[in-house]
């Protein structure tokens, strides 16, 4: 009997234990904590290989040409050039139009050998305002000199008339022996360089009269 109400006793406890540990309304939500700290960055990933090229389009239709631009006006003239240069080839004492033979001037009754070469490119403008230049070579004994030369006592020149170049050979003295052992021989060479007056007046800072042959040929383009 002791022991029923003993067992009765514990079971009442724990009932009143129970019905006060039983769950209660939920609280109010507690404040956010601290952000933690960022982790580190994961390792890059590899690199893809490029895919292929892909293949070129079509070349599209070539466009319309556009209008022609107007024509630009034109320069100012220049000054006259070597165009404007006459000059014959070299030719021999046996190309003469009159070959050699001696003559008496009239003027002055001086004797002297005289021969003719024709040269219709002496004008009246080109006697008036230009220059007529005149060489002479010699085989063996000398190179291109201009005219005159002095050659053992005789000289040898020559001066332009309208359509002609006069060549004439006597005695430095005046004395002149006529007869053909005293004319020049097959030996020689000339050639004459005409220079209008308008290439003369174009800004050469040089007479050609004093150039050598070699500059003249040079400054003005003429083959030696």
């Amino acid at each position: 009997m002791k022991r029923d109400r003993l067992l009765l006793i514990a079971v009442l406890f724990i009932s009143i234990i129970a019905s006060h540990c039983s769950k209660g309304p939920m609280g109010p939500q507690g404040d956010q904590g601290p952000p933690g700290a960022n982790g580190s960055n994961g390792a890059n990933g590899a690199t893809g290989s490029q895919g292929p090229k892909g293949d070129s389009g079509a070349v599209g239709p070539k466009g319309d040409s556009g209008a022609t631009g107007a024509n630009g006006a034109d320069g100012a003239q220049g000054p006259p050039g070597s165009a404007n240069i006459i000059y014959s080839n070299w030719f021999y004492d046996s190309t003469m139009d009159v070959p050699w033979g001696d003559t008496t001037l009239s003027s002055t009754g001086e004797a002297l050998g005289r021969a003719y070469k024709n040269a219709p490119d002496i004008t009246p403008g080109i006697l008036d305002s230009g220059a007529v230049l005149v060489y002479v070579r010699h085989v063996s004994i000398f190179g291109v000199q201009l005219l005159p030369v002095f050659i053992q006592g005789f000289q040898v020149n020559a001066f332009p008339v309208e359509g002609a170049i006069l060549f004439y050979i006597n005695t430095i003295d005046g004395t002149y022996p006529a007869g053909s052992q005293f004319w020049p021989t097959m030996d020689f060479q000339y050639r004459y360089i005409i220079i209008p007056g308008g290439v003369m007046a174009s800004g050469r800072k040089i007479d050609p009269r004093s150039m050598t042959y070699q500059q003249l040929c040079k400054t003005y383009n003429i083959p030696q």
